[in-house]
């Protein structure tokens, strides 16, 4: 599905979905498995800080954030279980169409990132 993504969003790069314990679950093929890991805890602490700031400022949950690096932009969007999706992009991409895609993506893959639903997964194996 994270591979579809990408080829639907132009000049997004990378893609990987976070659970809500803060591992990565997929990632998209062209990403080695090393960096996929660090993007996860990086994503994953991102998260976690703008739900922390959020509360703090009681702004409600988060929804999505996105930020503008030298390179391109990371995008993150949270679920409300805790899981979360993680896009790279280049500089140039249409930052809306991105984000349009991640909300159709998260709309089909938030529920299969949970623990618990991981765990059935596992169990049915």
């Amino acid at each position: 599905m994270l591979d579809s993504f990408v080829e639907r969003a132009p000049e997004v790069s990378h893609a990987i979905a976070i659970s809500s314990d803060g591992l990565m679950v997929a990632s998209t093929r062209n990403l080695p498995p090393d960096r996929a890991d660090q993007l996860a805890a990086t994503g994953s602490g991102l998260v976690s800080l703008l739900r922390g700031a959020a509360g703090f400022f009681e702004a409600g949950a988060v929804i999505s954030n996105v930020t503008q690096l030298e390179g391109g932009f990371m995008f993150s969007m949270a679920f409300n279980d805790g899981a979360s999706l993680l896009v790279l992009a280049a500089p140039t991409c249409d930052v809306g169409k991105v984000s349009y895609e991640m909300t159709e993506l998260a709309n089909r893959i938030g529920d299969v990132l949970t623990p618990a639903a991981r765990a059935a997964v596992a169990q049915r194996r």
